[in-house]
């Protein structure tokens, strides 16, 4: 049997105690109960420098280089002139084209710029499994890189992918995360669609989805780790390290 922690425990009963006696509960806002006493205090003991130590080894071995090249250049991207876009050859992922705005009341009143907009609008799915483990809530985080990464790795959550490529129009694999985790013993606790930043990304939105996962749990490689809402709150604070799809799936609980 699992060893529980009891602190969390009578910690988040006499907190739902307080709201029940001051008649503050709402059943619906049980998960937002929880996640205020789990970032209260570091409830697994756990050695937050050990953790920090984990992430920058990540980023030692990550050997991915990043080199600008023409535009002209690139590989399975074209420009289609006649439309005036360029896009992938597939016709997935998305495409660059140009916008002019008129009769604004920004600090000019009209403009003209280049947009990033998703093929089909809805740009894929940012979910976040949660587990308990002795009697702890924790979340699968993945330090993931991306070639426009300030820092080159960042904490992200469980899941992170457009539909392209979840349906591997890269020719890719598809996503472990999704094979074990969103396909059974999971009950939904947030499912939402949420915008992009609408300065750059045309129309984009992504579906945020926080799952609580009740099957047996593994890493899915070695860029994951199960920490809690505590350890992700230190990560927060540091600045530079938490991704933006984190720390938005994350203003859902």
């Amino acid at each position: 049997m699992k060893k529980i922690n009891h602190h969390y425990n009578e910690a988040l009963k006499k907190y739902i105690h307080f709201l029940k006696k001051n008649s503050l509960y709402s059943k619906k806002k049980k998960f937002f109960y929880e996640n205020n006493i789990e970032k209260m205090s570091n409830w697994t003991n756990v050695n937050f420098n050990k953790t920090l130590r984990w992430y920058k080894k990540i980023k030692r071995s990550n050997k991915a280089k990043v080199k600008t090249i023409h535009l002209e250049k690139m590989k399975k991207w074209t420009y289609d002139k006649k439309k005036g876009v360029i896009k992938h050859k597939s016709g997935e992922f998305f495409h660059i084209e140009g916008k002019r705005i008129v009769k604004s009341d920004r600090e000019v009143s009209s403009w003209d710029q280049p947009f990033i907009k998703q093929v089909g609008y809805n740009g894929g799915i940012i979910g976040l499994v949660r587990s308990n483990i002795k009697g702890i809530p924790h979340y699968l985080i993945d330090a993931k890189y991306e070639p426009g990464n300030y820092n080159q790795i960042q904490l992200s959550p469980s899941l992170q992918a457009t539909y392209s490529n979840l349906n591997r129009v890269h020719l890719g694999s598809k996503p472990k995360v999704v094979r074990k985790y969103f396909s059974k013993n999971y009950t939904t606790i947030r499912k939402f669609w949420v915008t992009e930043d609408g300065g750059r990304l045309y129309l984009k939105r992504n579906l945020h989805w926080i799952i609580q996962y009740d099957g047996k749990i593994n890493l899915p490689g070695k860029t994951f780790k199960w920490m809690t809402l505590w350890e992700i709150d230190k990560f927060i604070k540091i600045g530079s390290l938490v991704g933006p799809h984190l720390r938005s799936i994350l203003s859902l609980i």
